[in-house]
């Protein structure tokens, strides 16, 4: 990144800090987890922990988590000891190579928790699907996903939940490589420090074994559009600078509808306090 642009960005980051974006959450985000059994794909994440924006792990009465392998990009774990995500033991880890919590039990967490995750996830209304299998009924999801607008990604076209339908009506899986020459195409490396060019092609090609490849992009609408087909009720949402969307739902009993218009309306309140004026012209 150049010298001006650093500055920019240093310019633009006092900006929203000055404007509230990087204190915590309102305890709305995290109270209604107090006490459960959590279950974390990926992870951990600063942002869970006690002196992150949604700090949930401190709140929970345990939490597990699922990795593709020990050894990622983002994490060295030892899937032989505890789950340690924020200093003190708090569960197990599942490592499951093949995605969809395959060998999980039904009915075993209270929340599923996961940041940074669902871009990197070829079919995700399938995804979202397993998560619910393994919750109890009406059970919690706290995600959080990249906006498109904020990251490297943001020359690259939003996904449509029509898309995110025929990938699940297809049976997508997570070898798919539908959007390699997109992403490859259309990278800002100037926003990705971590990713030069050489050797950065060929680690998404190999994306089954890497998981670095963002199949899908997002935007605040989009992500309230995935959870709402998923059929999660959407409890609290909001927009964070410099690229953050964070959404607590819980899933409706079986047979029910969640009634989401509010959230999805062009006057929604999260849209009005987004940092991304995409968000805002809805």
């Amino acid at each position: 990144m150049h010298a001006t642009a650093r500055l920019r960005q240093r310019v633009e980051n006092l900006r929203w800090r000055l404007r509230g974006h990087m204190r915590a959450l309102p305890d709305g985000f995290t109270s209604p987890l107090a006490g459960l059994r959590g279950l974390e794909i990926g992870g951990p994440s600063p942002r869970f922990g006690r002196d992150g924006v949604c700090p949930v792990y401190p709140l929970l009465g345990s939490c597990d988590a699922v990795q593709f392998s020990a050894e990622t990009v983002w994490h060295r774990l030892d899937d032989s000891a505890p789950y340690v995500p924020d200093g003190e033991p708090a569960g197990r880890l599942h490592v499951i190579a093949q995605g969809r919590l395959e060998g999980l039990p039904d009915d075993s967490w209270d929340v599923v928790l996961s940041s940074h995750v669902i871009e990197h996830i070829a079919n995700p209304l399938a995804e979202l699907e397993a998560w619910r299998r393994v919750l109890v009924p009406e059970g919690w999801v706290l995600m959080v996903a990249p906006h498109r607008d904020g990251t490297f990604d943001h020359r690259r076209p939003l996904t449509t939940l029509e898309h995110m339908v025929a990938d699940y009506e297809a049976g997508v899986g997570e070898d798919d490589l539908t959007h390699l020459e997109e992403s490859l195409e259309l990278h800002d490396y100037s926003r990705d420090a971590g990713a030069p060019p050489q050797g950065w092609e060929a680690e998404r090609r190999d994306n089954v074994n890497t998981r670095l490849l963002h199949h899908h992009v997002f935007d605040g609408a989009t992500i309230a559009r995935l959870l709402d087909r998923a059929g999660l009720q959407i409890h609290r949402m909001t927009v964070r600078h410099p690229f953050d969307i964070y959404v607590l739902g819980r899933f409706v009993p079986d047979g029910e509808t969640p009634d989401n218009t509010a959230v999805l309306a062009a006057d929604a309140p999260w849209r009005a306090r987004s940092p991304f004026p995409g968000d805002r012209r809805a």
